[in-house]
């Protein structure tokens, strides 16, 4: 799809993919200069098409026996028009979706040792005491006992940028984060 990747069963290697859902339509958008949350909201609000969701780098729609082939070829249209009405230069997106983090010390022990509270901003180096996740997918970006690095700030700021939802921290906008004291 021009610009665009959609998974398929070429991935399956019997390593680490084994099989493929085909009622899953997974879009990687970022080869377009856009985030998936932004291709979902535009899909939403300009196309009237509703999809699962959007993500950083991808979006998700469903597809079940009841779609016929003219609503997938809509959605395919939407797609179409949408990278040709919105594309951009990649720079400066995401490339890369997962950090592996430092783990410092457990969970648990983070979860309950003395806390503070810091500015986002002001926590590079410090070990974060609670979750941060970006919904969707809802995956921690940071758990209790995980070092808070730039790259980590980064992606918390190009998230939030985008339109993700931070859940998971005590502060609801995220200017604020719990480290160990």
């Amino acid at each position: 799809m021009g610009g665009y990747y959609a998974f398929g069963r070429e991935l399956m290697n019997g390593n680490s993919v084994f099989d493929f859902d085909t009622t899953k339509l997974s879009v990687h958008t970022l080869d377009i200069g856009l985030a998936g949350i932004e291709v979902y909201d535009i899909l939403r609000d300009e196309y009237d098409i509703q999809i699962e969701f959007g993500d950083i780098g991808n979006i998700l729609a469903y597809l079940s026996m009841g779609d016929r082939p003219q609503e997938l070829e809509r959605l395919v249209s939407a797609l179409a028009e949408i990278r040709r009405r919105y594309q951009k230069d990649g720079t400066g997106m995401l490339t890369q979706e997962y950090i592996e983090p430092e783990v410092v010390t457990s969970p648990q022990e983070a979860f309950y040792a003395p806390k503070i509270s810091v500015p986002l901003a002001e926590s590079e180096g410090r070990v974060c005491s609670e979750f941060v996740m970006c919904y969707p997918p809802g995956i921690p970006i940071l758990a209790p006992g995980e070092r808070i690095t730039g790259e980590i700030l980064e992606h918390i700021g190009y998230a939030k940028e985008k339109g993700c939802s931070m859940t998971g921290s005590e502060d609801p906008d995220l200017t604020r984060i719990n480290v160990l004291e």
